[in-house]
């Protein structure tokens, strides 16, 4: 009796694996080996190619606002130009045009032709180190008020960039007490609103 029993529990104990072993099997969730697992692609797609729109352009057109004197040393005034960028930075274009002077007639230059920007970087905190050849202070013409518009024509300009709120000036890559002869620039210089003319 005993034996019967113990006989039909073991066979509905293999039947039982038999039919659970095939239900998984049909489910295709069998253990496999190593072998015969298929590897995973756990890469994430590359990202889309960027638009035309979003690349960087080799040339670009930019409208922007420069500042030279009055002829009287009383104010400062705008300038706006239509120029290209390249191969130097928007900062670089604002100065190249300072050095090149003023295109109408009721304007008058404020840095010397002669000088050369040698450097120009704008560190995390929007501060531009503009570094000027020995021209730029040899060739200079002199006077409080001079040494005033010329280098607030340069802060004013360059500040009117997204991302300059001041500016260094250097002179072939150091720092002086006041390298005009009167305003300090030994610390950054920020914009100065009062000098234009609006």
């Amino acid at each position: 009796m005993w034996k019967k029993f113990i006989l039909a529990f073991v066979l509905l104990f293999v039947l039982g694996i038999i039919f659970g072993a095939a239900h998984e099997w049909r489910k295709g969730e069998l253990l496999k080996s190593p072998e015969q697992v298929p590897p995973q692609d756990t890469e994430t797609p590359p990202p889309e190619p960027p638009s035309e729109d979003d690349l960087p352009r080799a040339d670009e057109t930019k409208t922007i606002t420069i500042y030279f004197g009055d002829g009287e040393a009383m104010y400062l005034i705008p300038e706006q130009r239509i120029v290209d960028c390249s191969e130097e930075s928007w900062a670089e274009t604002v100065v190249g045009e300072l050095i090149r002077g003023p295109q109408q007639a009721d304007r008058v230059k404020t840095v010397p032709p002669n000088a050369e920007l040698r450097n120009l970087w704008v560190d995390d905190n929007g501060i531009a180190y503009v570094d000027f050849s020995r021209e730029f202070q040899t060739d200079h013409w002199g006077g409080s008020a001079g040494d005033t518009f010329t280098l607030f024509s340069v802060v004013n300009s360059l500040t009117e960039l997204e991302g300059i709120e001041a500016v260094q000036f250097l002179i072939e890559g150091e720092t002086q007490e006041a390298i005009l002869g009167h305003t300090d620039t030994t610390r950054p210089m920020g914009r100065r609103e009062d000098l234009i003319r609006r």
